[in-house]
């Protein structure tokens, strides 16, 4: 005699195992338990359980699931280097070296204090270096 069942849900095995044929629905504030240890992974095509810490205000990075049920997030980006400013293109400016203020008195002790900041500004790669010629 084959068993004949009248319900999509029911408990078999003596009560050992519910067999849901139907919709099943958990009300707010129900408790499932065991069902970490037993969840398949989540994939693209299908839900499952995964262990994560949950999303804080600073976290913007999309993560993908693995196989093993863990989170991977990219790698962090490789250290950026700051190209070297260019006459038309922005980069980076180094700090270039003190330069006291002038107390020149004269036309050549100015000209002394410009070409000496001139000087420290090409060192530091701020401008230029004069061409030879």
């Amino acid at each position: 005699m084959s068993n004949t069942y009248n319900t999509r849900n029911y408990a078999a095995h003596g009560g050992g195992e519910w067999v849901i044929g139907g919709k099943l629905t958990i009300l707010e504030g129900a408790e499932v338990t065991g069902l970490t240890a037993t969840a398949a992974p989540a994939s693209a095509d299908a839900l499952g359980g995964i262990k994560a810490a949950e999303k804080g205000a600073g976290d913007t990075v999309e993560v993908k699931i693995g196989g093993d049920a863990k989170l991977y997030a990219p790698a962090y980006p490789e250290g950026y280097l700051l190209p070297s400013a260019e006459a038309d293109a922005l980069g980076g400016v180094k700090l270039a070296a003190n330069q006291a203020d002038s107390a020149a008195a004269t036309v050549a002790g100015l000209k002394d204090d410009l070409n000496a900041l001139l000087a420290k500004l090409k060192a530091a790669g701020i401008m230029a270096p004069d061409t030879a010629g």
